[in-house]
């Protein structure tokens, strides 16, 4: 891929990584999305391919303070380098984006006059800067974005092998799909990172003496994500088991997760089955239904598996008797635990 070919797209990871390794580096990076981890391991890479160690305290800069009228930054950006090529800037502060869009035009017309002797790197950790601004449409059309998206399928899984390894352990193809699945970090409801990850084989290696990791070990060892707990929910709730139900809520409510949220992914995850429910009936395949839904291939499976177990009738009511519980809470003081247990019992009841 040549020095061109940066114009047809925005670039992730390992494109980022294979251009800076031909030394063939820009005057801005933005650097934005959810996996974080990979954003930082992109700006070490930067930084050692621009600058050796020992050049690094006199031409390394990260400004983390607020950037109300730019000085601070312009006054980096236009120090020379000292006994190397090009100095790096690093803007790391998530208020700093704010200031950013907020004087857009400014920093617009300034990055327009930037040099070769510096990589200013702008880390939008947080996405703070919205698509829709003047300031993105230029940093997009000058392709000095970098997006860092979570990763997936077999770039995922040789993640997680390699990190196993790296712990002296060993792990099967299967094992390491239970444990991406048991970890919710490809879930929508979660907040996960690799460094998620990372911590949670760390764990897993230091609690676990053998050197193959099971299954088992995973569940004695691993807090259940939230999305796994609902299902074990929608699971007792199908086979009308009161006490399960009751106690899933609990491990979900000692997470420290709001019972208003509780209430709206359990309504979620029922109005998906109803849905699947009617689609199914009316003739649609698998495939057209997980398109129509929108849901990931993992939550379809998960979901196709328990729709069986009621019938269009349970469904309805069930998700009457959740409105009416979500209702009841919103409008008068009660106590949400106790209107939460007695909705469950009344649902696994029907």
């Amino acid at each position: 891929m040549s020095i061109i070919d940066w114009r047809i797209y925005i670039l992730n990871y390992n494109d980022f990584i294979t251009e800076i390794k031909k030394e063939k580096t820009k005057e801005l990076y933005f650097f934005s999305g959810e996996e974080i981890y990979l954003m930082d391991k992109a700006l070490v890479e930067l930084i050692e391919c621009i600058l050796t160690e020992d050049l690094r305290s006199m031409n390394l800069s990260y400004l983390d303070g607020k950037i109300d009228d730019l000085d601070s930054l312009k006054l980096s950006c236009e120090t020379l380098p000292f006994l190397a090529n090009k100095r790096i800037i690093v803007l790391n502060n998530p208020d700093a984006m704010e200031d950013l869009v907020k004087n857009q035009d400014e920093a617009i017309n300034y990055f327009k006059t930037l040099g070769g002797h510096q990589t200013l790197i702008i880390l939008d950790r947080k996405s703070g800067i919205k698509k829709s601004t003047k300031f993105y449409r230029y940093i997009k059309d000058k392709n000095y974005n970098v997006n860092f998206e979570k990763l997936n399928g077999i770039e995922l899984n040789n993640w997680v092998l390699n990190k196993f390894k790296i712990e002296g352990k060993e792990i099967n193809n299967a094992g390491i799909s239970y444990f991406i699945k048991s970890s919710g970090y490809l879930s929508r409801n979660i907040d996960s990172t690799l460094y998620d990850l990372e911590n949670e084989i760390k764990k897993l290696s230091t609690f676990n003496q053998r050197k193959e990791i099971t299954n088992d070990d995973m569940d004695k060892t691993l807090i259940k994500s939230i999305d796994r707990n609902i299902f074990d929910l929608l699971e007792a709730v199908s086979n009308n088991n009161s006490d399960k139900a009751i106690r899933v809520f609990n491990e979900i409510y000692g997470m420290n997760e709001l019972i208003p949220k509780i209430v709206f992914m359990i309504s979620r995850q029922f109005r998906l089955l109803n849905a699947i429910k009617q689609y199914t009936n009316r003739g649609h395949s698998n495939n057209e239904i997980q398109l129509k839904l929108g849901i990931k291939p993992y939550e379809f499976t998960k979901l196709t598996r328990q729709v069986g177990s009621f019938s269009q009738k349970k469904l309805n009511l069930i998700l009457e008797d959740i409105l009416g519980t979500d209702k009841k809470m919103k409008t008068r003081s009660s106590d949400q635990r106790l209107e939460m247990e007695l909705l469950l019992v009344k649902l696994t009841n029907k």
